[in-house]
C-alpha cells in the first residue's frame, strides 16, 4: 500500500485506453518500450516483465532500473454537435525494475500501473448526458421536453498498480525458463454532476430538475502467474514467450449519490429516471449495484530480436490478449473479440556510447461500435517511436525516449464520436552493482 501512495504522489496513472493494450492493460511498462516497443525477444533488464526467462543470459550483477513517463493527452466525445474534451496530463508515470543474476540463475521484481482507466477530467461531463436526456423525453412523451443543461467536470481515475517477481533458471546452453506471482491492487473512480430540466409544453411553470450527481469508488485485489520460456542459441538470435494467468478482480462498488440525487429533486419519477440511468452502459457499473468481476484477461506475448549486422539488431513481437473468456459480471466485455498487438523495432549502436532505437506498433483492441461508450472506450491505433540510449560508464546507462499514439476515430450506436491524441516522453537510468 506504502509504494502504491507512492505512485498516486508522483502523478495519475495512465489508462489502457489511451494509450497501448488492451481493455485494461497497459503494455508500456517502462521508457525503452516508448523507444520500440517490440520487447519481448530482447535480453535486457527490461525483461523483469517483458522477457523474465531471457535474464539469465545477462551478464553476473545486481541491475535496477528506474522508469518515469510523461504522457501528454488530448480526449474528446461528441453528441449532436455538442463535444467534451479532456486534456489532462500525467506528468509522472513511475516503474522501476530490479534483477540479481548469479550463474544460471535470475531473480527479477517489477513494480508499476499494469493496467487502467488513468485519470481523465471533461469539463462541462460527458457526452452521454445530452443522450441521457432524450431518453427521458422518450419515457415521459411528446408534451414534455427534457433537455441537459449543465454539468460540471466529470472526474475519472482508474489505476491498478501491480507487483511481481519472480526467478528464471537456465535448462540448458541454449534453453531457460521463468516463472513468477503477480499482485494487483485496483482502484476506479468516477465523479461528477450533470444537471437536466423537464418542462411541459403547455405548461410554462411546470418544470423540474432532475440532477445526475454521482461519486462512485470500486476497488478489488488480484493474483495472475507469469511463465516464460526463452531460447538463445547464439550471440546473434533470439526467441522468447510469456504466458500471464488471467487476474480475478472482484469489484467492490460504493457509491450512495445517484439515487438520493434523482429522489431529491423530481420526487415519485426519482426511481424511474434512476432505472434509466441503470440501463446505460457508461453508468451502470459506477451505480451501488455494479459490485462484481472485471477480470483483467490472460495475456499471451511472443517475440524475437536478430542482429543482422555488428551494429544493428531487428526486433519483432506481438500480445494476444483472451478478452472472451475473461471474467466479467457486469457486460463490460460484451461484443468484444480478442485484442492483439504486433510490433517492430530497430536497435543501431551509433558507437560505444550511443545506440539509437525506433519502432511502430499497430493495436487491435477488439472493441467496436457496440463496446464503446463514454467511461470505456479503446480505440485501435499505431504507434510510432524513438530513443536514444547512452552508456555514462561501464555501471550506468541513461535513455530518453518518444512515442506518438494516432488513434482510429469511432463512434458507437448511440452516434457519440470518440477522438484520441496521445504523445509520450520516458527517461530511465540503469545501473549495474
Amino acid at each position: 500500500m506504502k509504494f502504491k501512495q507512492k505512485l498516486m504522489i508522483l502523478g495519475t496513472i495512465l489508462s489502457a485506453t489511451s494509450f497501448a493494450g488492451s481493455i485494461d492493460y497497459l503494455s508500456q511498462q517502462d521508457a525503452e518500450y516508448l523507444a520500440h516497443p517490440a520487447m519481448v525477444g530482447k535480453i535486457g533488464v527490461s525483461g523483469a516483465y517483458y522477457n523474465p526467462a531471457g535474464l539469465v543470459w545477462l551478464e553476473d550483477g545486481t541491475y535496477i532500473q528506474v522508469n518515469n513517463q510523461t504522457h501528454l493527452k488530448d480526449y474528446s466525445m461528441e453528441y449532436n454537435g455538442e463535444k467534451f474534451k479532456s486534456d489532462k496530463a500525467s506528468p509522472a508515470v513511475p516503474s522501476v525494475q530490479i534483477v540479481k543474476k548469479a550463474g544460471d540463475t535470475a531473480y527479477f521484481f517489477h513494480a508499476g500501473a499494469i493496467a487502467g482507466g488513468g485519470s481523465v477530467a471533461y469539463g462541462g461531463g460527458i457526452a452521454t448526458f445530452p443522450e441521457i436526456a432524450n431518453k427521458f423525453q422518450g419515457m415521459l412523451g411528446e408534451k414534455f421536453e427534457a433537455e441537459f443543461l449543465s454539468g460540471s467536470t466529470i472526474h475519472g481515475q482508474s489505476y491498478y498498480v501491480a507487483f511481481q517477481g519472480g526467478i528464471a533458471r537456465k535448462f540448458n546452453e541454449a534453453w531457460s525458463g521463468a516463472v513468477g506471482l503477480r499482485l494487483v491492487d485496483a482502484e476506479r473512480k468516477f465523479k461528477g454532476e450533470g444537471n437536466f430540466e423537464i418542462a411541459h409544453k403547455d405548461i410554462p411553470n411546470l418544470k423540474v430538475n432532475p440532477k445526475f450527481d454521482i461519486d462512485s469508488e470500486r476497488t478489488a485485489f488480484g493474483a495472475s502467474g507469469i511463465f516464460g520460456l526463452n531460447y538463445h542459441p547464439n550471440d546473434k538470435f533470439n526467441l522468447a514467450m510469456r504466458y500471464e494467468t488471467e487476474t480475478k478482480l472482484d469489484f467492490d462498488n460504493k457509491e450512495s449519490k445517484l439515487r438520493k440525487g434523482f429522489k431529491d429533486s423530481v420526487g415519485v419519477l426519482g426511481d424511474k429516471f434512476y432505472d434509466i440511468i441503470g440501463k446505460d452502459p457508461a453508468i451502470k457499473q459506477w451505480m451501488s449495484e455494479g459490485s462484481g468481476r472485471r477480470n483483467l484477461p490472460a495475456v499471451a506475448a511472443l517475440g524475437a530480436s536478430y542482429k543482422v549486422a555488428e551494429k544493428t539488431t531487428l526486433l519483432a513481437s506481438g500480445n494476444y490478449y483472451f478478452i472472451k473468456e475473461a471474467g466479467d459480471d457486469l457486460g463490460n466485455f460484451d461484443h468484444y473479440d480478442n485484442g492483439y498487438e504486433v510490433a517492430v523495432g530497430v536497435d543501431y549502436e551509433l558507437n560505444e556510447k550511443w545506440t539509437l532505437m525506433t519502432g511502430y506498433q499497430y493495436t487491435n483492441t477488439g472493441a467496436n461500435e457496440k463496446t464503446y461508450t463514454d467511461t470505456d472506450y479503446v480505440l485501435d491505433a499505431d504507434m510510432y517511436s524513438m530513443g536514444a540510449k547512452y552508456k555514462y560508464n561501464s555501471q550506468l546507462d541513461l535513455m530518453g525516449t518518444y512515442s506518438f499514439v494516432q488513434y482510429k476515430t469511432d463512434k458507437n450506436l448511440k452516434d457519440i464520436t470518440y477522438k484520441k491524441r496521445v504523445s509520450a516522453i520516458g527517461l530511465a537510468a540503469i545501473y549495474k552493482f
